[in-house]
């Protein structure tokens, strides 16, 4: 009886010991969630039904990465913490399209990648684990063989010339005149027929600067009109729908890339967002993509540790307003040598013990305190590599320090209230307020924790007084087995 009494007393005493966050748990919105990113082709090849013309050494054709396999794989993304999967466009394409932006039909499921009923269990999957699904959508480009090329009917469906992207890929499509009425309205019912026929939670649209921001309002408007919560995101402006941050994602990049280097940029461009647009919140933040050489490899160059590059950049990332995107492979963390071509198949087997556990401690963080999802941002303190900022909503309190300085850093924390203590979710120290009235806040070089503000505890001495007295039962067990061991071997 004793020892029961013992064994529950255990989790009820580590409860006293956890913080407790104070806002009560609200519907999710779309700010809320944690999106992985990933390529389909070059993800989990869970089918070899559909493995034709399939050619793991040439990095130009397909690798064999399925719908299946991400069917596979969900409760992988699910244990790491993210809310919604994006996919890459799954459209069908012409040969060697594995990336997806040479569509070839736009109302049909690549045949590398399985079919509609395929997408269809995918989201319902996905559904069944409370998880939502995007997907990317190309709406301003066909492939270069597409058969409305040689329908004269269609003649100005098209625009002339080639089209201006960052995007290798879409520079080799063709630009469809999304000014036409009927390119239009071909594009409007072709976005209802995916929702329709799989119940898709958003569309993220490809490179829509090759369209004009009233179509892409138009697009917003007419599929969303059924569906107020279905989430479209570009990179464009259009009202009510959420952006690509394209600012940001170039600047958190280049900032964590390298040690020393200071985080004013990352202040100021969210005092832009939050003037410009009416829900920042909103905005999508890709470390990797595509489009770009994976950050791991801009660490690489400059001769730093990249599991550390990553995880200050991450906690920026994830803490800040905003939906954080992490590119599928980051976990491992993949290396493309520089050519953001050079899409290798995911390797479940390679990730980085240390670097997913800090992935899983930030979705996890922005699961549990809507603070950091949903409360205001502030700077509290920006000098040298280190900046302190605050997050709070209602009645919670998040601070978010990043030291990204080669050497250790400290400030004094002032605008808190008094009798509080700061308890750390990474680094799990706590800093209380001292005499003076201040908070003392020191990080190592290279490091980044979250803390959350609530009233001072003090030292739990029940836990404590009872961690002594089953350490001293132990010490006390341990000399009496001693003592009766000798006593056997004397007699």
């Amino acid at each position: 009886m004793r020892k029961s009494i013992i064994v529950l007393m255990v989790p009820l005493l580590f409860l006293y010991a956890l913080p407790v966050g104070a806002v009560e748990k609200e519907g999710r919105k779309w700010q809320d969630e944690s999106i992985y990113y990933l390529m389909v082709d070059r993800f989990m090849n869970g089918s070899v039904k559909n493995n034709d013309n399939v050619d793991t050494s040439n990095p130009d054709a397909y690798h064999g990465g399925d719908i299946q396999g991400v069917i596979d794989q969900l409760d992988h993304i699910k244990e790491l913490g993210f809310t919604t999967i994006e996919l890459s466009p799954i459209m069908a394409n012409s040969k060697n399209g594995y990336h997806g932006y040479w569509i070839e039909d736009f109302r049909k499921v690549e045949e590398h990648f399985g079919n509609v009923k395929d997408v269809r269990r995918l989201i319902e999957e996905a559904h069944k684990r409370d998880m939502k699904v995007m997907l990317d959508l190309v709406i301003g480009h066909t492939s270069p063989e597409h058969p409305w090329l040689e329908d004269q009917s269609k003649t100005d469906w098209f625009k002339d010339g080639a089209t201006e992207s960052h995007n290798p890929w879409l520079a080799e499509a063709r630009p469809l005149n999304t000014s036409n009425p009927e390119v239009q309205q071909y594009l409007i019912k072709t976005a209802q027929f995916w929702i329709d026929q799989t119940g898709v939670d958003g569309f993220k649209i490809v490179d829509a600067t090759s369209t004009s921001s009233e179509f892409i309002q138009t697009f917003r408007d007419e599929v969303m009109a059924e569906n107020e919560n279905f989430f479209i995101a570009s990179n464009i402006s259009a009202a009510g729908s959420g952006r690509i941050d394209t600012a940001l994602n170039e600047n958190i990049r280049e900032v964590f890339a390298s040690s020393g280097r200071s985080l004013d940029g990352l202040y100021n461009i969210w005092e832009e967002n939050r003037k410009k647009y009416t829900n920042p919140n909103q905005l999508l933040h890709y470390m990797d993509s595509p489009n770009v050489s994976r950050f791991t490899h801009l660490a690489v160059e400059e001769g730093l540790n990249p599991i550390t590059r990553w995880e200050l950049a991450l906690t920026y990332l994830f803490t800040s307003p905003g939906i954080p995107v992490l590119y599928f492979g980051s976990e491992v963390p993949l290396d493309d040598g520089g050519d953001p071509s050079s899409i290798s198949m995911m390797n479940f087997k390679a990730e980085d013990e240390e670097l997913k556990r800090r992935i899983e401690k930030l979705t996890s963080m922005r699961d549990q305190f809507p603070a950091l999802t949903r409360g205001d941002f502030k700077e509290m303190y920006n000098n040298d590599g280190l900046a302190v900022f605050k997050r709070t909503y209602q009645d919670q309190t998040m601070i978010i320090a990043i030291n990204n300085a080669e050497e250790t850093k400290s400030t004094e924390l002032t605008n808190l209230k008094d009798d509080q203590q700061l308890t750390g979710l990474i680094q799990d120290g706590i800093i209380r307020q001292q005499k003076d009235g201040v908070y003392r806040l020191g990080m190592e070089r290279e490091t980044a924790d979250v803390f959350l503000v609530e009233p001072d505890r003090g030292y739990n001495w029940l836990f404590i007084g009872f961690v002594g007295g089953v350490l001293s039962l132990f010490v006390i067990a341990v000399v009496a087995i001693g003592l009766k061991n000798r006593k056997a071997n004397h007699s």
